[in-house]
C-alpha cells in the first residue's frame, strides 16, 4: 500500500520545482532591466523653480537710468512740437520717448543716411575714395558732409546713388521703412536707428568707423550771423555737456530770420569715466539750440546723480 506521503511526493517536488523556476526567472528579468534601462532623473518637487544663472556679461550690465522724467518737464517748459528719443547702448533700450514716430522734415539729418551708404560703397568697392566729386575726392566729401553739413558734397553723393535709390536701401539694407529720404522725411525713431547702424558699423571697418567719430566729434566753429558766440554744428546738444564728455553728433537746422523753424541735434553721448553709451536725438519746429542745450544740461545732471548714487 502506497502511503499517503509517497502519493503526493513526486507532485509536490515537481511543483516546487516550477514555483523556484518562475522565482528565478522574475529575479533575472528585473535585474537585467533594471541595469540595461536608462535612469531617470528623480524630480524633487520641495525644490523651487529659479531663472538660469546669470552669465558675468549679464552681471555686469549697469544700471537703468530713467530719463524720461528729465524729458517730461523739459518738454512741458517750452512750446514748439518736439520730440525725443534716448537710448542706452550699453543695456539696448530705449530710457526716454516723447512723440518718437511724430516725421519732421530732416534738414540735413538726411545727411547720415547718405554718408552711411556712401562709406559701405567705399567699404564694398564699389566707389573709389579718390575719385573726385563735388571739387573733393569722395572721402574728402562724406567727411565734409558730416564734419561742415557740407550740402554740395551731400547732394552730389545723393545724386549718384538717386534718391529713389536711397530710399530703396533705407528700407530694405538698413531695415528703417518709415523714413523717406528722396521726400526729406524722418522721425526720431529712424533717426535713432541710423545712429545704432553708424555705433555698431556693421558694413565698416575700424578705420573707417575711426574716420566717422572724428568728423562728427570735431568741427569747426563757424557762425553765419545766425546766434551770437556760438558754433552752427556744435551749439545744441554738444553745448549742453561738460568737455569732459564727448559728443558725436550730427545737426539740422532751418533759421527763418527770427525763429527756427526746424533744430535737430542727433548725438551718440560717451561718458568716458564710467564707460556709458547713449544715443540722444531731438527733432523740434520753433524750439531754438538754447533750449535743446539746457536739455543736454538736464540730462548729464541726471546721469551723474544716478552713476554717483550707485558707486559704492
Amino acid at each position: 500500500m502506497v502511503s499517503q506521503t509517497s502519493r503526493f511526493s513526486s507532485p509536490l517536488k515537481l511543483l516546487l520545482v516550477f514555483l523556484t523556476l518562475i522565482s528565478t526567472a522574475l529575479t533575472t528579468f528585473y535585474i537585467f532591466r533594471f541595469f540595461t534601462s536608462p535612469s531617470e532623473p528623480k524630480s524633487d518637487l520641495s525644490a523651487p523653480l529659479s531663472s538660469p544663472t546669470p552669465t558675468p556679461q549679464e552681471s555686469q550690465l549697469p544700471p537703468l537710468i530713467n530719463f524720461q522724467p528729465t524729458v517730461d518737464a523739459w518738454a512741458n517748459s517750452i512750446s514748439g512740437n518736439k520730440s525725443v528719443i534716448i537710448y542706452d547702448l550699453d543695456l539696448n533700450q530705449t530710457v526716454a520717448s516723447l512723440n518718437p514716430t511724430k516725421n519732421f522734415s530732416t534738414a540735413s539729418l538726411y545727411k547720415l543716411f547718405v554718408v552711411y551708404e556712401g562709406y559701405r560703397r567705399i567699404e564694398n568697392g564699389t566707389w573709389q575714395p579718390n575719385d573726385r566729386i563735388a571739387g573733393h575726392t569722395r572721402l574728402q566729401c562724406l567727411d565734409l558732409a558730416i564734419r561742415e553739413s557740407h550740402s554740395p558734397c551731400a547732394e552730389a553723393l545723393w545724386a549718384e546713388i538717386g534718391h529713389s535709390q536711397l530710399d530703396h536701401i533705407i528700407a530694405t539694407d538698413f531695415q528703417i521703412t518709415n523714413s523717406k529720404i528722396s521726400k526729406l522725411s524722418s522721425n526720431a525713431e529712424d533717426i535713432t536707428k541710423i545712429m545704432q547702424l553708424f555705433y555698431s558699423h556693421p558694413d565698416f571697418s575700424l578705420e573707417t568707423w575711426i574716420k566717422i567719430q572724428d568728423s562728427m566729434l570735431f568741427q569747426p566753429c563757424t557762425n553765419n550771423g545766425m546766434c551770437r558766440g556760438c558754433c552752427n554744428w556744435r551749439q545744441g546738444l554738444p553745448s549742453g555737456f561738460s568737455s569732459n564728455i564727448l559728443v558725436y553728433n550730427k545737426v539740422g537746422w532751418d533759421w527763418g530770420g527770427k525763429t527756427w523753424n526746424i533744430y535737430h541735434d542727433s548725438a551718440i553721448i560717451e561718458f568716458p569715466e564710467t564707460h556709458r553709451h547713449f544715443i540722444v536725438v531731438v527733432m523740434t519746429n520753433q524750439v531754438s539750440h538754447t533750449q535743446i542745450t539746457q536739455l543736454g544740461k538736464s540730462l548729464e545732471a541726471v546721469f551723474l546723480k544716478n552713476t554717483s548714487a550707485s558707486t559704492p
